[in-house]
């Protein structure tokens, strides 16, 4: 009996650690929460446009400018989120308060997006027209899924997988 329970605890074992291994680990991404979100081409895209070396580079030097531009706003996106939720946990926050944290959360992801979309603009000034047209063909675009990509709370060119709701 005590072979059997054994047997048992290590079959259970084994098949939770294939499901940990699966899924792989919460922090991979550049996003928040461990998504990734994407701000610009994300790395699928080289393969099917067939970029250059020299392009790539390119590509590589718009992504870390748009990672380090946008460094302190993610951060002050990331507190004032922090913020928000403690207040709607505080029975004593007003709603006032509340529609103020909103507001500046608001100006903060519309500071981002602007960001995104001139890191956007300045990836597709490093692309042909030929590759250009090619990323309308392969299907990829503005998409409202997650994709891949740098920055956080931001959508936009990358594979990702569809229109649907946001989660945060």
């Amino acid at each position: 009996m005590k072979k059997l329970y054994g047997v048992m605890m290590v079959v259970i074992f084994v098949a939770f650690a294939t499901t940990v291994f699966a899924f792989g680990p919460k922090g991979s991404g550049f996003g928040y929460r461990g998504h990734t979100m994407a701000a610009g081409f994300g790395p699928g895209m080289y393969a099917n446009l067939n970029l250059a070396q020299e392009q790539q580079d390119k590509m590589w030097q718009a992504k870390e400018k748009f990672r380090n531009e946008t460094s302190a706003t993610r951060y002050e996106l990331f507190k004032k989120r922090a913020e928000l939720r403690n207040l709607i946990a505080d029975p004593n926050a007003n709603e006032a308060t509340i529609l103020a944290k909103e507001k500046e959360l608001n100006a903060l992801r519309q500071t981002l997006h602007e960001k995104a979309v001139q890191y956007k603009l300045a990836q597709r000034k490093i692309l042909t027209p030929e590759q250009i047209k090619k990323i309308g063909e392969t299907g990829y675009g503005y998409k409202m899924g997650r994709g891949r990509g740098a920055g956080a709370d931001c959508y936009g060119f990358g594979a990702g997988l569809g229109a649907g709701p946001r989660v945060q």
